[in-house]
Order: C-alpha cells, then sequence, then structure tokens
C-alpha cells in the first residue's frame, strides 16, 4: 500500500470530526464529575465514615459507585489525550499515517476511529 498524504479538504473534515468528538467527551466528562464523583451518593460527608449511621452494605455501593465513576472518567480522559494526540497530527501532516508501518491509514478507517494511530493489520499484530 503506498503513502498517500490527505488532501488539506480532508485533514480540515477529520479535524472536524475529532473537535467534535472531543466536545462530547468532554460534555460527558463534566456530566460523570457532576454526578458521580462531586455527588458520590446521598450519603453526607459526616455519615459516609460511619458505619453506625448507614448499613455497611449501603457504604459499600457508595464505594462501589464511586469507583466507576472515577473508572468512567479516567477512561474518558485517556480518550480526550487521544483525540488531542491526533489534532496534533493533523495539524503537522502526518494523519493518516500508521505508526507501526508508515502506510496509509484507509480513509473508512480514519472516520470510523479517527483517533487511531495504527492501520487495521498494525493493530491486529498488536492485539494477538
Amino acid at each position: 500500500m503506498a503513502q498517500k498524504k490527505l488532501s488539506k479538504k480532508k485533514l480540515a473534515e477529520f479535524e472536524k470530526i475529532i473537535l467534535k468528538m472531543q466536545n462530547r467527551a468532554l460534555v460527558e466528562m463534566g456530566y460523570i464529575k457532576e454526578s458521580s464523583l462531586n455527588n458520590s451518593s446521598s450519603l453526607d460527608v459526616t455519615t459516609r465514615d460511619s458505619t453506625y449511621a448507614y448499613h455497611m452494605a449501603d457504604v459499600g455501593t457508595d464505594s462501589h459507585e464511586r469507583e466507576k465513576a472515577f473508572f468512567w472518567f479516567t477512561r474518558e480522559g485517556k480518550f480526550i489525550r487521544y483525540l488531542e494526540e491526533a489534532l496534533e497530527r493533523v495539524r503537522d501532516g502526518t494523519y493518516g499515517f500508521c505508526k507501526g508501518c508508515g502506510t496509509s491509514i484507509p480513509e473508512e478507517r480514519l472516520k470510523e476511529v479517527p483517533h487511531t494511530q495504527l492501520c487495521v493489520s498494525c493493530k491486529n499484530q498488536q492485539d494477538s
């Protein structure tokens, strides 16, 4: 597969797609933060640490929900970082090339996974 650089028009289209995805992820992070991390449950700060005020199962559920929210918040943060890296590649002209083998990544793959750094072949090798 020959290396084929994307046109400025195509790069602008992908930049728009990536920015839209990044915005959605930032909104999602805000939702997670507001609904879960800041307001982890109906337990207030003084009773959350008290095993006498609430049943231990309630305290455990609250802890589990906070851990789950933290996991999703961290996951969204990584996704945003991948999108930022993709934007850097768009801006420096290296977007659309596989970091594994250096060939062009098909536009269909870039549309499905705009933050990808690998062609399908290299990704499959990495996963196996």
